[in-house]
């Protein structure tokens, strides 16, 4: 089969590997589309964005990684006959499977286990071949992650799943947002999730920041009630205007960098708390006084297992947009020319980016 294999910073070869050896477990899915994510950038930036996030390091990636593990298709053979009813249909993807019995995984918090496996990311496959991806004919999965999708949605919305369950983790981290106010920091894929994610949780006002307009545009169609440009004003200062001065009760940090955390921790009103999705080796200099007035920062890391299943649901019942998103498709063996396009997003007007095998 053809897959996209990461032999390196910035070296991503388009080749043949043989098909998967399902183990009983494991069911064999023809993948139908698999989207681009900013993770896949960093791998291939040289990261290793899921070491960072759940332990802390940014470890050493194998040279035999299949990319993509935001991926839907459709289930083509099982070993276990437990397994058959999910012959022929389309299945979103639950992309990771942990231990089972250490103390997070015990207690539902499945997604800071340390001995994880994880599709498309390079983690705990030890002496395979090749780490299985998304960004590929097949891929193996195992079978109690596959969840059939219903006929109204759609392939490339459905390989968005992965990223509505992360927002989804990530908007549980905040406090109560019944009738409260937030800010999101980079409207990128998430950033945009999150914008529909709080209104369920009863938002009352949703504000994005990003640093291009085409962001800023999309954001307003999922429901934004307001974006600002960080380019062409202060991001603090339209916060506290927009709040009358007295902050947001939740900051989606989406970016990472020094200058958005100190933005992020000056949107805060008292008693809010600043939720950071992104991981890496940046220092930081803001002060104490800064979290001062009970504010806080958590920092979320993928999502349980559970998040997934609602996180379908949700798309199913038409409560979550994934098509505005979506700006780009290409084939598989495009996969290079979809990079280089994200990579240079602001002057290509990127957002999602979908290949299709």
């Amino acid at each position: 089969m053809k897959a996209v294999v990461l032999k390196g910073s910035h070296d991503l070869e388009y080749r043949d590997v043989p098909l998967p050896e399902l183990k009983p477990d494991e069911v064999l899915v023809r993948v139908k589309a698999c989207g681009v994510c900013g993770s896949d950038l960093r791998y291939y930036d040289g990261e290793s964005p899921w070491a960072m996030h759940t332990l802390g390091i940014n470890a050493k990636n194998p040279d035999n990684i299949i990319l993509g593990h935001e991926f839907t298709g459709e289930v083509v053979e099982v070993r276990d006959p437990k397994y058959r009813f999910l012959v022929g249909r389309r299945v979103g993807v639950l992309v990771y499977n942990t231990c089972g019995v250490c103390e997070f995984c015990r207690t539902g918090r499945e997604n800071l286990c340390r001995d994880t496996k994880h599709i498309g990311h390079g983690a705990g496959w030890n002496d395979m071949k090749y780490f299985p991806g998304g960004m590929a004919e097949y891929c193996q999965v195992w079978g109690t992650h596959c969840y059939p999708i219903a006929d109204h949605v759609s392939d490339e919305e459905a390989s968005t799943l992965d990223f509505f369950a992360v927002a989804m983790h990530a908007v549980k981290l905040a406090p109560e947002l019944l009738g409260e106010d937030v800010a999101i920091i980079g409207s990128g894929p998430v950033g945009l999730a999150i914008a529909q994610i709080v209104r369920l949780f009863g938002a009352r006002r949703v504000y994005c920041v990003d640093i291009y307009d085409l962001a800023l545009e999309i954001a307003a169609k999922v429901g934004a009630d307001g974006g600002v440009n960080a380019t062409q004003a202060d991001p603090v200062e339209y916060i506290k205007e927009q709040t009358g001065g007295s902050g947001v009760r939740a900051v989606f940090d989406c970016v990472g960098t020094n200058g958005t955390q100190k933005q992020g921790l000056q949107m805060l009103g008292c008693s809010g708390t600043m939720v950071n999705l992104v991981a890496n080796e940046n220092e930081m200099d803001y002060q104490l006084l800064d979290l001062s007035g009970e504010r806080s920062i958590r920092c979320s890391a993928n999502n349980p297992f559970k998040d997934f299943p609602t996180t379908l649901r949700l798309m199913e019942a038409g409560r979550l947009q994934a098509k505005p998103l979506i700006t780009h498709r290409f084939r598989l063996e495009q996969v290079k020319e979809a990079f280089e396009l994200l990579w240079n997003k602001q002057k290509t007007n990127a957002m999602k980016v979908i290949l299709y095998p």
